[in-house]
C-alpha cells in the first residue's frame, strides 16, 4: 500500500509473521484466562490452563509485527535485494523510502513522526541522513566501509561491506599470482586503519603495497598516473574520498592505457571495465542484518549494538577485459569459491 504524508512517499510491505495481531489479542487472551482460572474448574484442567496461558504470555508469544521504517539511496537493484533479504529474516512490516524521490531536509524528524519500532538504512547516503536519530534502534546495510562509526551511539547497529585484507589478499593473489606491487590510493581519515592491516598482511606475504594518499578526490588522478611502471596492479578500496564517477574514469583510462589490471570491490566496476572485484552479496547481506535486527529487537542481543562484518564475499571476473589485457585468468580460480564470469 503506498501513501503519502507530507513530502515523504514511503510504501509498507506485508509481514510474514504469524504473530501480527498486537494488542487486541492480548486483550481477547486476557479475558479467556480470567474464565480458565475460575473456581469451578478441576484442578488438572486448571493447571493445564495455567500452562497455556505461561506460553501464551512468553516474551515469543508476544511478539507482534514490528514496524520498520527503511530508508534507501537509490532503488537500484543492489538495494532492492537487500532489502528482500532484509525482509525475509526480519519478519517484519516495511515502510519504505526511497531517498532519490523525497525531500531530503529534516527527514529524521519525519521518519520519527510515523511512530517506527526501527529503522534501517541502505547506502550510505541513507545512512547519513538517519545517523542523528536517538529515539529508535537504527540499523545500515550497504554502507561503504569508511563511513565512520567509532563515534556512533549505541542504538546503531548493522552489517558492514568491510571485508577483510586477508580475504582481499587472498583472492588477488590467487587470481594474479605474480602480482608483486600493489598500488593503492586511499584517504588515511577514511580507510587508513584497513590499509595499515593490509600492509601488515601483505608483508606477510612477500607483497609490497605502493601506497598514495589522497586529500581530495580532485588529487586522484595524478596519483593513480603517477604509479605508471611501478606497479603491477591496481587496488580501488571503497573509500569516499577516492571513489566517485570521475576518478573511477581515471582509474579505468590508467588500467587501459597502460595494461595494469584493475582490482575493485563493487560488480559495478566490473561490468564497467575493471578486471575483477571482490564482493558481497547485497541479498546475504540484508539477511544479515535482519537477523541482527530481530535479535536486537527481542532483547537476545544483550547490552550495547551489534556491528559485524559480512560474511558472505562473491569474485566477480570480467573475461572481455581480461582478453584485451592479454591476461590469463585460471577458470578454477574464479569458480572454486563460487565466484563468477561477468559476461
Amino acid at each position: 500500500m503506498r501513501r503519502n504524508r507530507g513530502n515523504m512517499r514511503y510504501e509498507r510491505g506485508s509481514c510474514h509473521c504469524t504473530a501480527g495481531c498486537g494488542s487486541a489479542v492480548r486483550t481477547v487472551a486476557h479475558a479467556s484466562a480470567v474464565e480458565m482460572l475460575r473456581p469451578s474448574r478441576s484442578p488438572g484442567a486448571v493447571f493445564l490452563d495455567v500452562l497455556i496461558i505461561l506460553l501464551f504470555f512468553s516474551p515469543l508469544s508476544l511478539a507482534h509485527a514490528l514496524d520498520i521504517v527503511v530508508v534507501k539511496s537509490a532503488g537500484i537493484k543492489p538495494y532492492n535485494d537487500a532489502l528482500e533479504g532484509f525482509k525475509s529474516a526480519c519478519k517484519c512490516t516495511v515502510i519504505e523510502i526511497n531517498l532519490s524521490k523525497t525531500e531530503k531536509q529534516d527527514i529524521a524528524r519525519r521518519i520519527l513522526a510515523l511512530s517506527p519500532d526501527a529503522v534501517l538504512a541502505i547506502g550510505t547516503d541513507a545512512f547519513r541522513q538517519v545517523r542523528t536519530i536517538r529515539e529508535v534502534p537504527v540499523f545500515y546495510s550497504m554502507v561503504l566501509p569508511s563511513e565512520s562509526l567509532d563515534d556512533a551511539p549505541g542504538n546503531i547497529s548493522g552489517v558492514s561491506m568491510q571485508i577483510p585484507p586477508e580475504l582481499y589478499l587472498g583472492s588477488l593473489l590467487e587470481l594474479f599470482p605474480h602480482a608483486r606491487r600493489l598500488g593503492i590510493v586511499y584517504d588515511p581519515n577514511s580507510t587508513g586503519s584497513f590499509v595499515r592491516e593490509a600492509a601488515r598482511v601483505a608483508r606477510d606475504k612477500g607483497v609490497e603495497l605502493v601506497l598514495r594518499e589522497a586529500g581530495a578526490p580532485r588529487e586522484v588522478p595524478s596519483l593513480v598516473e603517477g604509479m605508471r611502471d611501478k606497479i603491477d596492479l591496481f587496488w580501488m578500496l571503497p573509500d569516499a574520498t577516492v571513489v566517485n564517477s570521475e576518478t573511477v574514469n581515471a582509474m579505468l583510462l590508467f588500467s587501459f592505457q597502460h595494461n595494469i589490471p584493475l582490482f575493485s570491490f563493487s560488480d559495478k566496476y566490473v561490468e564497467m571495465g575493471a578486471l575483477a572485484a571482490l564482493t558481497i552479496s547485497p541479498y546475504d547481506l540484508g539477511v544479515q542484518t535482519g537477523e541482527i535486527a530481530r535479535a536486537v529487537l527481542s532483547g537476545q542481543a544483550g547490552r550495547g549494538p551489534l556491528r559485524v562484518n559480512a560474511r558472505k564475499t562473491v569474485l566477480s571476473v570480467n573475461r572481455k577485459i581480461a582478453r584485451k589485457l592479454g591476461i590469463a585468468i585460471r577458470e578454477e580460480a574464479v569458480t572454486r569459491g563460487g565466484g563468477r564470469f561477468v559476461p
